[in-house]
């Protein structure tokens, strides 16, 4: 059993499976399933990866990263522009986009507090505060609401640093073995025969363009490559 994470950015990979193969959940409880013994490969944060790599594997296979501008991880202003001592309302779900996001503002000389929230959605997380981080499905919400998109933190990141950023990556407790990587290698390269499908459908379920669907699957990758490896070196020196 596989666990991938349930947002859209895992639907064209969840396509190319069966519904016996897999479970949908979130990255903390994919964490948890692994932990348990549930499932034997899990989607986790980069963040919980690099924290627990005494007790995982890192399964060079399916993975979350994207190779530009991000969409999906974006920070928002009731203001409109961004200035300096500033207070940020995120999620308790972006512990990886959160890490990226402290690097950018470090990097640009921005002095910022981070409050974690039991909210999501950037209307909440805005209520409070002036800026907000938001992530996933709620990130791209927000493209068709009111709220001043300020970064692409993914972006950003890219830009400041030169790598690809990471948010995701399969995990397992016991080592997995060549022909498995290779089965996971071939549900990667299905994936992009979803990619129109899954575009047509999300971008009606969250009342956005599809041309930005479209965009967000262009972007994303779930190939394991030396630009996702420079990316888990690189973060690994800083959590690990």
């Amino acid at each position: 059993m596989i666990g991938l994470i349930n947002l859209s950015h895992s639907d064209p990979l969840s396509m190319t499976f069966s519904p016996d193969e897999i479970v949908r959940k979130s990255a903390a409880d994919n964490y948890r399933d692994l932990e348990e013994g549930r499932t034997e490969i899990g989607m986790v944060s980069l963040v919980t990866y690099l924290k627990h790599m005494d007790k995982l594997n890192l399964v060079k296979s399916i993975n979350i990263h994207t190779k530009a501008n991000s969409i999906s991880t974006i920070l928002l202003s009731r203001s409109g522009y961004l200035k300096n001592n500033i207070k940020i309302n995120v999620t308790s779900l972006t512990k990886t986009t959160e890490f990226y996001l402290k690097l950018v503002l470090e990097k640009m000389g921005i002095s910022f507090e981070l409050k974690e929230s039991g909210y999501s959605d950037y209307e909440n997380l805005l209520k409070d505060a002036d800026y907000a981080l938001v992530i996933g499905d709620d990130a791209i919400k927000a493209y068709s609401g009111s709220a001043n998109i300020l970064l692409d933190v993914g972006l950003e990141f890219s830009k400041l640093y030169g790598l690809e950023p990471v948010y995701a990556v399969a995990a397992s407790r016991n080592a997995i073995d060549n022909a498995r990587i290779g089965d996971l290698d071939k549900h990667i390269e299905d994936s992009k025969k979803y990619i129109k499908e899954s575009a047509e459908k999300n971008s009606l379920k969250f009342h956005v363009k599809k041309e930005l669907m479209e965009e967000y699957y262009r972007v994303m990758d779930y190939s394991f490559n030396n630009s996702v490896m420079k990316t888990i070196e690189f973060a690994r020196k800083i959590i690990g």
